[in-house]
């Protein structure tokens, strides 16, 4: 690692980067409090909301550039990090896709805990020059997900967040990818997530239906550049069949006819999937 604390592979990623040690592939098992459908429950209603979410967000691509995502919410407790894992694990379900994870909650990070039992290193052994970047990346077993864990919470990250370290950092490990998501703390009352918002390409706000107050999300959401606003997911919970169960449902100013053919298009590939998943069985 140079004097600067940035290792060689940090301006020029290569593709073996990617190939992580046996110790860094991670065995996720969920448990149904965890809520990680596009996992453990893939032909639930949840999961389904998350394809149409990942096909409308590939459509946008295709229309602009969008590769740096941030997902965020107004407040504590609203969902988002259960949002941004089953996204990742959702495109990454995408013919061809890779999917950088990376939890950019350096105050409260929770995303890690969704896929390992044990604490993980990542951004803030990076930070204090106790962890090589190439060695702070692990991957989800049997899928094209990378996480990018935030290690041991900071109480004050945002002049790491603010510097050009991180964002050379964020620049050279996204290169790899096709989709990069980050897991960001709630915009309110904390600056972390405008910070990073400037670095990303596009955001997404998580609202907890029933618990988000609409004055609140309304002050959260003049924080954000309208051009990078790419709408808002809503989460619910129901006590159908005596369980609490988890589903997102997406809104954005574009119009009900191209949500329905991203449904449409949701459902086929959903299918597919399944199609490929028996022929390999």
């Amino acid at each position: 690692m140079s004097a600067s604390g940035m290792s060689a592979p940090e301006s020029a990623i290569e593709s073996d980067w990617l190939k992580v040690p046996a110790e860094r592939v991670l065995h996720p098992v969920p448990t149904p409090e965890q809520r990680l459908v596009a996992m453990s429950d893939p032909d639930s209603h949840g999961a389904e909301m998350f394809r149409v979410l990942a096909t409308r967000l590939a459509h946008m691509q295709q229309k602009r550039h969008l590769h740096k995502l941030l997902v965020t919410s107004s407040v504590v407790d609203e969902g988002k990090s259960v949002v941004a894992a089953n996204l990742a694990l959702t495109l990454a379900r995408r013919a061809g896709e890779r999917v950088l994870l990376i939890e950019a909650d350096l105050r409260r990070p929770t995303v890690s805990a969704l896929f390992s039992t044990t604490q993980l290193r990542g951004i803030s052994e990076w930070a204090d020059g106790k962890l090589a970047l190439e060695d702070s990346l692990y991957q989800i077993r049997d899928l094209p997900v990378w996480l990018l864990a935030a290690g041991h919470a900071m109480d004050e990250p945002l002049p790491l967040l603010e510097s050009g370290r991180f964002m050379k950092m964020l620049e050279a490990v996204s290169q790899s990818f096709d989709w990069v998501l980050m897991d960001a703390t709630p915009m309110l009352p904390m600056a972390d997530s405008t910070s990073i918002a400037r670095l990303c390409d596009g955001v997404l706000v998580v609202v907890r239906d029933g618990y988000t107050r609409k004055k609140i999300l309304n002050k959260a959401l003049e924080t954000i550049e309208k051009n990078k606003l790419l709408g808002v997911v809503f989460n619910e919970a129901s006590s159908s069949n005596g369980n609490d169960s988890y589903y997102g449902s997406y809104y954005s100013n574009k119009s009900n006819k191209e949500t329905k053919e991203a449904k449409k298009e949701a459902k086929r590939a959903a299918k597919e999937a399944k199609k490929a998943q028996a022929a390999s069985a």
